[in-house]
């Protein structure tokens, strides 16, 4: 009997530190942010805006660790692989619906390897155009364009998808010109290489701003916020809609808690007046979406910019 009671102990003993370590709060340790682009975009700036209140908030260092590659598909599978305790973090964009589309094979599955936790900021994107192009409206590019079909180019930063769509719904002939980022389609655009160039507003408002390019519209179905003087697309080609978009995802397995945890806290410092003027300067509206409605959205990009490569003939490669 006695001896009974002593492994009894033994064991209660030897499973109280795995207790332990389960019940401690989140974040127990570093923080890594993972950003699947180049420091010094969008995605970047937006996560460093965020960086010093999550680290005030959390009492616990958080860091920017990039892992660059294959369009994004490096880092995200990079966090799909790491430990479920919510202290690898992917800070991602829009092209992560884009992934399913452009790869027939992927080192993760985005709906099932990673839990959407919040949507962080949105962008919509807008169409710019060389100054000495003639036309300042939604309206007055598709007429333009229309009169002279196949001989515009608009340059795309990667991904077409976007400029495939708008050209689709506004029934005009272009062609497009794809990218390696947005700097060197900007440098394009600038220089007149390319007649149009479409893009976050983030990564455009600078040359905008100098008069080395002159906004068309914004990819929204509204005016945005960001730049209220540039009409929706829409007008001129109904329906279309194309906003860049940045958000978190943690490894599958992530206690709910703690995902919870990250959102709420995202979700708060995103009110605070100062994070607004930050976001704002980056190009981004705040947002800190529900995870449950954060879902549902990235299922339906994923969805919605599927139907479009269809609808184009794009296979994955």
């Amino acid at each position: 009997m006695l001896s009974r009671l002593w492994v009894a102990l033994l064991a209660s003993a030897l499973c109280a530190p795995a207790i332990s370590v389960q019940a401690q709060p989140f974040p127990g340790k570093l923080v890594r942010i993972v950003i699947p682009f180049s420091l010094g975009g969008s995605n970047d700036l937006t996560a460093r805006v965020l960086l010093p209140h999550l680290i005030e908030r959390w009492k616990q260092q958080v860091i920017i660790d990039p892992q660059v590659g294959a369009a994004s598909t490096v880092g995200s599978a990079h966090v799909a692989r790491a430990a479920p305790d919510g202290h690898t973090i992917l800070f991602t964009s829009t092209q992560y619906a884009y992934a399913p589309i452009t790869f027939a094979k992927l080192p993760f599955d985005p709906l099932n390897d990673l839990v959407p936790v919040t949507l962080v900021t949105t962008s919509p994107q807008i169409i710019v155009a060389h100054p000495s192009l003639p036309v300042k409206t939604p309206k007055d590019l598709v007429a333009f364009a229309r009169a002279r079909p196949g001989e515009l180019t608009i340059g795309t930063p990667g991904n077409t998808l976007p400029t495939l769509s708008f050209l689709s719904l506004a029934n005009v002939k272009m062609v497009p010109v794809p990218y390696k980022g947005a700097g060197p389609l900007n440098i394009a655009v600038m220089g007149g290489h390319v007649s149009l160039g479409i893009g976050a507003i983030s990564s455009w408002l600078g040359t905008i701003n100098a008069g080395r390019v002159k906004p068309i519209g914004v990819c929204s179905l509204t005016r945005s916020a960001l730049y209220p003087a540039a009409a929706p697309m829409a007008e001129a080609a109904p329906g279309f809609e194309a906003v860049a978009w940045f958000g978190m995802f943690v490894p599958k397995g992530t206690p709910p808690a703690v995902v919870r945890k990250i959102r709420d806290d995202i979700a708060d410092i995103l009110k605070d007046p100062a994070v607004i003027k930050g976001m704002h300067t980056v190009g981004g509206e705040p947002s800190g979406m529900p995870t449950e409605e954060y879902a549902k959205f990235v299922r339906a990009e994923i969805e919605k910019w599927g139907k479009v490569a269809k609808a184009a003939g794009i296979k994955p490669q």
